[in-house]
């Protein structure tokens, strides 16, 4: 036996005599409020194989508590889960009343002891050993330690023994005869014990005769007794013999003691424990006794498929008419099926319900059918007991992810075989149109609920005085352009000669003012290298890698002033650089330029409108947008022009001739997918391109809109001439907080919603969040 084993059958009461070769059980009983006198342990197969296993042993410790700790064995053929049972009666096991009963199961693997515990409650206020009546004990009172079943009853107006009759024995309100000669009546008098007491008008008339005077008839003075009086006024019914102070109290709905308490001490309606270990509630009978009202023990059998039919070999007994799980009808055949019992109605679910040893009888399976939703199907058993046409392949809820982030609209799900375009089998978005918004996204300070659990800008996230701009103004220049890359790579470009690098990881700018010489209106920087390219006034390009010490000066291009620049990193390695802008010699005309690196600047056939602004995804969703200033003569109107791969060339969108498009200038544009791109310009023009068509929307009112960056159709930042931040969800527009400049805010440039970058007039530069 092993040296673990043999510590526990040292210590240990043993439940049964076994082996461990199949396994133990330490098994510690707790019990609390309450000293059982007996406490029986048993141990069973929980899969019921062999018999019950059973021990009985006196509590231990306190009276408010203890422990007592016990091994079982369990026997061979047993399954390797056992239960244990553990019940705490007040007295002796069987014979003295059961107050609580705990149970528990626990896996025993061969030869290994597992530890297990099981907790017994129960109330013994007064520490007497007997536990309250409203408890399921036999205390009629537990809060006097002197006051239990079978008790010494003492002479002080209370029962202590429990059997609801107080200070009998002691013939209270009988005859006695005094010191003095006279007669008087036994009383209750000190520690307990009786007096003989003589008083004036002690005398009162006992008309049911059952020794006890009224207590309302008129007294008498007398040494000696009256005919028909008695020495006390104890009766307070004098019609009724059984009714008078001390007399028993019956279970009648009536007050036989004289103490203004209906059936006092005799707990109707407590919990208790009858015949057979049934438990029921005390109650009156018609003698005015007291019995443990219980129904009678029933065989009941498991329903565990709830057809209100049992198995018929399972029966158990019960002390209740009804047992949770059981039915007092027998015959089934298949207690894990509702359906399936004999005398069932034969239903089509590859079940013989009716017990006759055939499946699915008269039901034509496997045909061909159509099911709906784009799916093949055959004819199969339906939940209803019929036939359907069920899915060869099931469907899926497909949902929309406008976009792209790889999470659909949770409440926009279809059900179908064929998947919707733009529909994906992931849901989780709370707000389709950002894609920095969804059930797996990182909480950004960005005014969202990033992370969809119902909370804008999580703990921690923004600055403790919430989400504002941080500003990194330098100088008093106009900067025109910003542009990104890598992580937290940022170039700033404006005024003249103006340069500014905050390279990745760095928190500060490095000032290179001088070293790109030029007018500057736009920048674009290729992610691959940081490196940047500028384009300016009478300038097509310069550029300047993070690392150098000086730009490389680009070729002069005739007869143009430079907006825009947008570049396109190819495959090859290289970058075909777009730049647009409008013709120093006529203000009516643009200039629409790209280079390859092998191939020249071309303009667009026909003359195009000034472009101020360029944007894209791939040579095949490249726009430039501008128009006519409407203070000119020559023209007037917004423009968009899209670039044709193909032919190398330009061909405008005509966005002028629809309605509600403004007669302004358009200053920026941003491309978020083929299907989404933006333009923004004066006098608060908005457009969107839906993959289709160009639409006007509703832009902040009264504002000259200057640059645009989107991220997705409900997350786009407009910036201002006069010195504001808007941002759009889908259908509001709001000013982003925390500015107040006043100087026009000329670009704006972001990886996500929690990176913005914004340049202006008077040297500012301006970060989200701070």
């Amino acid at each position: 036996m092993p040296p673990r084993l043999v510590f526990l059958v040292a210590l240990l009461t043993l439940v049964g005599c076994r082996s461990n070769h199949e396994g133990a059980v330490k098994l510690t009983v707790s019990y609390t409020g309450f000293k059982p006198g007996c406490i029986r342990v048993a141990v069973k197969d929980a899969a019921g194989a062999g018999e019950t296993r059973t021990t009985e042993l006196a509590g231990k410790g306190e009276a408010t508590g203890g422990t007592v700790t016990v091994a079982a064995f369990r026997e061979a053929g047993w399954s390797a889960t056992l239960a244990l049972t553990a019940e705490a009666f007040e007295t002796e096991c069987g014979q003295g009343t059961r107050v609580s009963t705990a149970s528990g199961t626990v896996t025993v693997d061969k030869g290994a002891v597992a530890e297990t515990e099981l907790a017994l409650a129960a109330t013994d206020g007064d520490r007497d050993g007997y536990v309250s009546r409203a408890q399921g004990g036999t205390d009629c009172d537990d809060t006097r330690a002197e006051a239990y079943p079978g008790a010494s009853e003492l002479c002080n107006g209370q029962d202590e023994n429990c059997n609801a009759v107080k200070d009998e024995g002691f013939e209270l309100g009988a005859l006695c005869d005094a010191s003095n000669g006279c007669k008087g009546a036994w009383v209750c008098g000190a520690q307990g014990a009786r007096a003989c007491e003589v008083r004036p008008d002690q005398w009162r008339l006992d008309a049911d005769g059952d020794g006890k005077g009224s207590k309302l008839a008129p007294s008498k003075s007398s040494c000696t007794q009256p005919a028909g009086y008695v020495p006390n006024d104890l009766d307070c019914d004098d019609t009724n013999p059984r009714r008078y102070t001390g007399a028993p109290e019956l279970c009648n709905a009536q007050d036989d003691d004289c103490d203004n308490t209906v059936d006092n001490g005799l707990d109707v309606g407590v919990t208790c424990t009858g015949e057979n270990g049934c438990g029921g509630k005390r109650a009156c009978v018609s003698d005015g006794g007291v019995v443990c009202n219980h129904p009678p023990r029933t065989v009941l059998y498991p329903d565990n498929d709830q057809d209100l039919r049992g198995k018929t070999d399972a029966g158990v007994a019960s002390c209740e008419p009804t047992l949770p799980g059981h039915v007092a009808d027998a015959g089934d055949c298949d207690d894990t099926r509702p359906n399936v019992y004999a005398g069932a109605p034969e239903l089509c679910d590859e079940q013989d319900n009716d017990c006759d040893g055939t499946r699915d009888e008269s039901f034509t399976l496997d045909a061909g059918c159509d099911p709906g939703l784009g799916c093949s199907g055959v004819t199969a058993c339906a939940a209803d007991g019929g036939t359907q046409c069920a899915y060869v392949t099931p469907p899926s809820n497909y949902y929309p992810d406008d976009d792209l982030d790889q999470h659909g609209k949770t409440d926009a799900g279809v059900l179908t075989c064929m998947a919707p375009p733009g529909s994906i089998l992931a849901a989780g978005d709370c707000n389709d149109g950002n894609p920095f918004t969804h059930a797996d996204a990182q909480e950004l300070c960005d005014l969202e609920d990033n992370d969809c659990d119902g909370t804008k800008d999580g703990v921690g996230v923004c600055p403790t005085d919430g989400g504002t701009w941080a500003s990194q103004t330098t100088g008093t220049d106009n900067w025109r352009s910003v542009s990104l890359w890598g992580d937290g790579g940022v170039w700033v470009a404006g005024g003249t000669n103006g340069l500014r690098l905050r390279l990745p990881g760095q928190t500060t700018f490095q000032d290179l003012d001088g070293q790109c010489t030029g007018q500057w209106y736009g920048s674009w920087v290729d992610p691959r290298t940081g490196t940047v390219v500028l384009g300016g006034t009478n300038t097509v390009i310069a550029s300047r890698t993070p690392e150098a010490a000086s730009c490389t000066p680009g070729t002069a291009a005739t007869d143009t002033d430079v907006r825009g620049t947008f570049g396109l990193p190819l495959t090859d390695g290289g970058t075909e650089v777009h730049v647009v802008g409008l013709s120093r010699s006529d203000v009516d005309d643009g200039r629409l330029l790209w280079w390859n690196g092998t191939q020249g600047y071309s303009d667009p056939s026909p003359a195009v409108a000034p472009i101020w602004d360029v944007h894209g995804s791939s040579r095949d969703m490249l726009l430039a947008v501008g128009g006519y200033d409407t203070n000119d003569s020559s023209g007037s109107g917004a423009r968009i022009y899209r670039f044709k791969s193909a032919q190398n060339d330009w061909q405008t969108e005509s966005v002028q001739s629809l309605s509600g498009v403004v007669d302004d200038r358009l200053r920026g544009v941003w491309v978020v997918s083929p299907t989404l791109a933006y333009a923004v310009g004066e006098s608060s023009a908005f457009l969107l391109w839906n993959g289709t068509e160009w639409s006007p929307r509703a832009g902040p009112a009264s504002e000259n809109l200057l640059s645009v960056v989107a991220f997705g159709k409900n997350s786009v930042y407009v910036t201002t001439g006069s010195g504001k931040v808007y941002r759009y969800d889908g259908s509001t527009w709001s000013v982003m907080p925390g500015l107040s400049t006043g100087n026009a805010l000329n670009d704006i440039a972001g990886t996500s919603p929690g990176d913005l970058w914004v340049v202006g007039d008077n040297g500012k530069i301006l970060h989200w969040p701070r």
